[in-house]
Order: C-alpha cells, then structure tokens, then sequence
C-alpha cells in the first residue's frame, strides 16, 4: 500500500506536530511523553475524561478532544498502547480536583497499562471499559471482547455529560451503560500496512474478505469469497441485532 510519509519512524511525531499548528485554537500537544489535552485545560468543577491507544486509528482518538468530549487523549505508536507515563502525565495536566475517567479499549496492552497508570495516578479516578466487538469474545490480543468503534460513542456520550457537571461515579455507570448498549462487527476487503513494517499485515485473495476482523487486522470469524454489499450489511447487522437482543418497538 502507497503512503505519502516521510521517515516511519517519525509518523506519530510529526502527525502531533500537524496537530498542533492546525488547531492550536482547540489542543495543546505535550512531546515527551506525548499526550494532546484540550486547550482550555484543566476545567475547573470538572471531571476530566482521558482515554488513547495506537496511532493509526485518526480521528481517534486525538481528534476527539475537545469541548464535550476528551479532556484528553494519549498516542502510542502505530498500533501500539501508550505508556503508562503518558496517561499519567496527561491525567495529570487535566485533572481540575474533580476526578479523572479512564476510557480504555478492551486490548492487553492499553488494559495493562492504564491500570498501572490509575495505580500510580494519586488523585480519585475510575475507568470504563470498552468492548463492543461482537465478533469474537477471544483473541491473542484480548481476554474477552475488543474494543474497537464503539469507544467513539462511549466518548461522545460520557464526555457531554461530563462537560454538563457530572459526576466520577456516575460518568462511569453511565460509560458502561452505553458500552453495554453499544455493538459492532467489520469487516476487510484488503489489509492495512503499517508504516515500520512496510508491507501488508496479512495476506488475503483478491476475491475474499475477512469477517469481523480486528482494527489491527487481527483476525475475525472467518475468510470467506467476496459477496454482494447486501449479504455483507446481513451479516453484520444481524450479529449486532442479535448480542444486543433488539426487539421491535
């Protein structure tokens, strides 16, 4: 796949830099450890909601900062969970005394190290986990189910009511309400390549798709021939219709 980069190694650094002189009106970014916070941070009265993961899933989650969503976000390197440092100096440049959410994708890696930074953050924080993936409820990568695009809707909810005055406690019962509400399932024509790596991440015919594959191209239920948009749409809208037992009305 054709990629208009400089250096690999230097993608999430200059996409930051990027950030930061397109909307300096709305971020501020830090650089070692690298995290983005909103630009009128801390607010005071208000709990501070931050969350990350890999870069290489723009607009999240560094686009999501902002007025009535993250208060801040931290990115790893592509495909790869922040650091425990990061989060922790961003939760700390954010936190105006009122607490700080944690919103995590269900992945070991981020898993791990968020828990190891709400441990050595010494201010009141909770966390929301996230695993809308109804694909598959385990891979190498998880124990249990993936978080992947329902994260975006648990920010967006979760962060108006932050910025309405709730709560630490009932932003979380409220995060996990929605994630508990919220269900998705992909599904990949062609796979992704990450810049370092330089060729694709798997390999796959020209005429088959992945069912319910990862957003890192881990893999899904099955590989199966291409088909029509509309039997694609029937499968994955009937395994999320199904895990969440809709009924009409």
């Amino acid at each position: 796949m054709k990629k208009l980069i400089n250096d690999p190694q230097n993608v999430v650094r200059e996409e930051l830099e990027g950030i930061e002189q397109a909307h300096a009106d709305l971020v501020r970014v830090s650089y070692e450890p690298n995290f983005i916070v909103r630009a009128d941070a801390p607010v005071q009265g208000k709990v501070a909601l931050v969350s990350g993961g890999g870069s290489g899933h723009e607009p999240l989650h560094a686009g999501f900062v902002g007025h009535g969503m993250l208060d801040a976000a931290c990115p790893g390197q592509v495909f790869t969970s922040p650091t425990p440092d990061q989060m922790l100096a961003a939760a700390q440049s954010v936190d105006a005394g009122a607490g700080v959410l944690f919103i995590v994708k269900n992945y070991s890696g981020d898993m791990m190290n968020f828990q190891m930074a709400a441990e050595m953050l010494d201010r009141e924080n909770a966390t929301v986990i996230v695993n809308d993936d109804v694909a598959v409820e385990n891979s190498t990568y998880t124990t249990g189910r993936r978080g992947v695009a329902g994260t975006l809707i648990v920010e967006k909810i979760v962060g108006a009511a932050a910025e309405r005055g709730g709560g630490l406690a009932e932003l979380k019962a409220l995060g996990d309400a929605v994630n508990k509400a919220t269900a998705s399932m992909g599904v990949a024509l062609t796979s992704c390549t990450v810049p370092a790596a330089g060729k694709p991440t798997f390999q796959i015919g020209i005429d088959e798709m992945e069912m319910g594959v990862g957003i890192h191209g881990e893999p899904g239920r099955r590989r199966v021939k291409l088909t029509s948009a509309d039997e694609i749409a029937e499968e994955l809208t009937g395994s999320i219709l199904k895990d969440l037992s809709l009924q009409r009305g």
